[in-house]
């Protein structure tokens, strides 16, 4: 009679081979899936930038991005949202026009200000430029960094070394 189908032995084999796959596979898969959530959520920040900027050029009111909680803007940029404001100067009102959830926990996103506001021309607030650092988990060799000049234009960039301190 013809044999169909595996043995025990060559099942528990196979199992074991695959295990040991793993093993070696998935701290990759892990640093993978942290390099993908922080480069698509610095993307994001890099394109709301870009509207936070057009959009005040274009409506010639300022326009500040902050983590907001309740009312008041926060120096912590990884806890919060960061909400897009359009205010208005002359009724000191604002209109929420974006939201950016918050970040990953457990990573980190670095910001030398509690908010920034660009000008009716879209140039930033005087001395509002810097560098905003978003760190993964800890003994990753890699962070991005979004470098925002003075006129309001970003550039996104990935950098292969540790996070700084």
């Amino acid at each position: 009679m013809k044999q169909r189908g595996l043995t025990l032995l060559e099942l528990i084999l196979g199992l074991a081979i695959l295990a040991i796959l793993l093993q070696i596979a998935l701290p990759a898969f892990h640093e993978l899936i942290n390099k993908q959530r922080a480069g698509s959520y610095m993307q994001q920040l890099s394109r709301h930038l870009g509207y936070a900027r057009n959009q005040a050029a274009s409506s010639q009111q300022p326009v500040r991005l902050c983590p907001l909680s309740g009312t008041d803007c926060q120096s912590d940029w990884q806890t919060y949202p960061l909400v897009l404001s359009l205010l208005n100067p002359h009724t000191e009102t604002e209109f929420v026009l974006r939201k950016i959830a918050p970040i990953t926990r457990g990573h980190q996103l670095k910001y030398n200000r509690n908010q920034l506001q660009f000008r009716r021309d879209g140039s930033l607030n005087a001395l509002e430029n810097g560098t905003f650092i978003y760190c993964a988990q800890p003994g990753f060799n890699w962070h991005y960094t979004l470098v925002l000049n003075q006129a309001g234009r970003n550039r996104l960039l990935f950098q292969t070394e540790p996070c700084p301190a």
